[in-house]
């Protein structure tokens, strides 16, 4: 399969409508742009299989996600076959309190074509070293 130019373009639009979904925390929207067998590993939890499950986790989640801003940027796309993976950098800011960058990630989308549109197979997130530290840094000056 080759990548075509307006290919790229829907899997651009897909990515920023997957992160204003999150932002929105509309996970009805988010979802409908994933297989029913999709997989998600969040990369601070175990891995989810199944878009209901998947659901479940984003709404037992839904505190991380309120008030902030998903960003993605960076992206490039590699043909694997018949999927597309999407490579990109998530960045998460703060929106309702002082801006401010809560979280950084790299972010896999493994992409298959599904009655014209691209959709999630598997959506994997690698939470960058520096950001587990910021967590332990916060709950440590918390608890003093």
């Amino acid at each position: 399969m080759t990548i075509s130019a307006e290919e790229r373009l829907d899997i651009h639009e897909l990515l920023a409508r997957l992160d204003h979904a999150v932002d929105a925390q509309d996970w009805s929207a988010y979802l409908a742009h994933f297989e029913r067998d999709a997989r998600m590993d969040p990369g601070f939890a175990p891995p989810v299989e199944g878009v209901e499950a998947i659901r479940a986790f984003l709404m037992a989640s839904e505190g991380g996600t309120r008030g902030k801003r998903h960003l993605a940027s960076n992206v490039f796309l590699e043909e694997r076959g018949e999927e597309v993976v999407a490579h990109s950098y998530l960045t998460v800011v703060e929106r309702e309190d002082i801006p401010r960058v809560v979280a950084t990630a790299r972010i896999t989308d493994t992409l298959v074509r599904r009655g014209g549109a691209f959709r999630v197979r598997v959506h994997q997130v690698q939470v960058d070293p520096g950001m587990f530290k910021a967590f332990a840094a916060s709950q440590a000056a918390s608890q003093t």
